[in-house]
């Protein structure tokens, strides 16, 4: 197949979250599979650039095919966006779009309009609830959402019909994971001055209000001061001067690490014990499954998507989002018995390989694809002689 990926937010190769992750895996697995794959995104981050006469990839491994100005407010502008992904369609000889976002969706929709090329819109995130998004049941076609909240957050909202909305969970290429050694995890806890014996806790992701890290350094503050744990907080955002004076505050220096932007997310969880996820909102969690894929126990809020992964006190623990007091109950439990820890890695592990696999989520997006290309060709009426 010939497939457009439409990516109508800023490309940040990765380093936004999980819609990128999800995009960059979705291209390697189906270039891997010989499908033919071109990417359109909005403004391209200057790292996420190869320099001219340079021959490797980005960081990520992915190259933006088409830099598009998705986002203009300008119609005519907008305009000019549909009518270069129309060439493009044409030039590739395009069997199906796939749209990540919505507003993608809707150059994907209009390209369906004048020129029937089959769409599928993924969805990432919750969309606010406005008057003007809640007739998009009746616009999008063909929808998959990353999980079953955000699937009847949809039906429920937006009024879509059921049959339109597929749920194709996230899933995680476990090779990178694999390859991780202890020593690795070493390398990880030297670099930030851990002593061999003290539990290390890990948040990944975007340092914002909805993933939760305020109510995290807030439970932190409630254990006791001797307990032998560290907290690295991975990632980037606006919120992260504002959670520095936090930890300040509260007593935590030392204890808090803010480690910034990290590519190397395997190794991370390599010198990890435990992974939090306090986030209020979760549409899937997608770090969850990598630390399950890791080995690593996972603390984390009961929101979102995150119970479809987590079967508590099973493979994971899980407690009411927003509850301070019953987060830091949890973590000093993990932190204090090892063997707790030990058992809910090990199940982690387990459920993360037989249920959240790229390859399981790649095989389902491959079918539900020939089955919008196959109900398109019913659909347009056969040309008479």
């Amino acid at each position: 197949m010939n497939i457009l990926i439409l990516f109508s937010h800023r490309w940040r190769g990765g380093r936004a979250g999980g819609a990128e992750t999800y995009t960059i895996q979705l291209i390697q697995a189906l270039t891997a599979r010989g499908h033919s794959v071109f990417l359109a995104t909005d403004k391209v981050d200057q790292a996420c650039k190869i320099e001219p006469g340079r021959e490797s990839k980005p960081a990520s491994g992915i190259t933006v095919d088409y830099e598009l100005p998705f986002q203009t407010i300008n119609p005519l502008k907008k305009r000019n966006v549909y009518r270069q992904i129309q060439r493009i369609a044409a030039e590739r000889r395009i069997d199906i779009v796939h749209a990540q976002h919505r507003t993608a969706g809707y150059f994907a929709e209009w390209l369906w309009r004048k020129h029937r090329v089959p769409y599928v819109v993924t969805v990432h995130d919750p969309w606010h609830r406005t008057p003007f998004k809640k007739s998009h049941g009746a616009l999008f076609r063909h929808v998959i959402a990353v999980s079953d909240f955000l699937r009847q957050l949809l039906i429920r909202d937006f009024r879509f019909p059921p049959e339109r909305v597929r749920t194709i969970r996230n899933g995680v290429d476990p090779t990178p994971f694999a390859r991780i050694t202890p020593a690795d995890g070493a390398t990880l806890r030297a670099q930030y001055g851990i002593a061999p014996g003290e539990v290390v806790l890990s948040q990944v992701g975007r340092i914002s209000r909805a993933k939760g890290q305020r109510d995290l350094i807030e439970a932190l503050a409630l254990l006791p001061r001797d307990l032998n744990y560290r907290c690295l907080i991975v990632g980037e955002g606006s919120q992260r001067r504002r959670l520095e004076q936090l930890a300040i505050r509260r007593g935590l220096e030392g204890k808090v690490l803010f480690c910034g932007f990290r590519p190397d997310i395997p190794g991370v969880f390599a010198g990890t014990d435990v992974m939090l996820l306090p986030s209020r909102g979760e549409p899937f969690g997608l770090a969850v499954v990598e630390a399950m894929l890791s080995n690593v126990a996972v603390i984390a809020a009961r929101a979102g998507g995150v119970p479809e992964i987590i079967t508590h006190g099973q493979d994971g623990l899980l407690f009411e989002a927003g509850d301070v007091p019953a987060l830091a109950a949890q973590i000093q439990r993990l932190v204090t018995d090892a063997e707790l820890r030990r058992r809910l890695a090990k199940a982690g592990c387990a459920t993360a390989h037989a249920r959240f696999l790229v390859s399981r989520a790649l095989d389902e997006t491959e079918a539900y694809y020939r089955e919008i290309i196959a109900q398109a060709r019913a659909d347009i009426p056969p040309t008479t002689p």
